[in-house]
């Protein structure tokens, strides 16, 4: 382990070395991008899902959930843990910190849950409806137990809700210090 990667606090409290100003602003767009990404792809996924789900046409729904499928499997992974490591470097390579004020923790725990459910809960989900919809018969709907409207934007729901929390938190930065900041402000 080297010496920068983890060492004793210096005079501020920090665990952590800070970064650069070119290294902080280069991960902060990254970080930026990728949530806003994240939420487009969560808009895209409700869409796709209602279209789907209020089709008439077949051929129409399974595209639809193959491109859901598609979504889940080749971008949402991938930016939902970009936005997760990115944030965290920004956390821990400023000022802010990881656990010193309110809203970066909160912002931390929220960005942790729903990065996990995206994962493990709301991709493989979208994997079973593009294998379902392969063993769907040609010229049928797919199952509407499947298709069902709440049942496949609900997610989206609580995501884009999880999302628009983290924005107004980045924004407004509410709270005040941890009891853990506080600690380290009297330093």
């Amino acid at each position: 382990m080297s010496d920068t990667a983890v060492r004793a606090p210096d005079k501020a409290g920090r665990r952590f070395p800070k970064m650069p100003p070119p290294v902080r602003k280069a991960v902060l767009v990254l970080h930026v991008l990728s949530a806003v990404s994240w939420l487009g792809l969560t808009i895209g996924n409700m869409t796709l899902s209602v279209t789907a789900t209020a089709t008439t046409n077949p051929a129409v729904q399974v595209g639809l959930f193959h491109a859901l499928d598609v979504f889940g499997e080749v971008l949402m992974i991938p930016v939902a843990w970009t936005a997760f490591a990115t944030g965290l470097l920004v956390s821990l390579g400023t000022h802010w910190g990881l656990v010193r004020h309110k809203w970066v923790l909160t912002k931390f725990l929220i960005t942790s849950v729903t990065v996990l459910l995206t994962t493990f809960l709301l991709t493989p989900g979208f994997k079973e409806l593009g294998d379902i919809a392969d063993r769907t018969p040609p010229g049928q709907l797919v199952d509407q137990a499947v298709g069902d409207t709440m049942g496949l934007i609900a997610p989206g729901i609580v995501s884009g809700t999880c999302y628009l929390t983290c924005l107004v938190l980045s924004i407004y930065k509410p709270w005040g210090r941890t009891r853990w900041g506080k600690r380290a402000g009297n330093r």
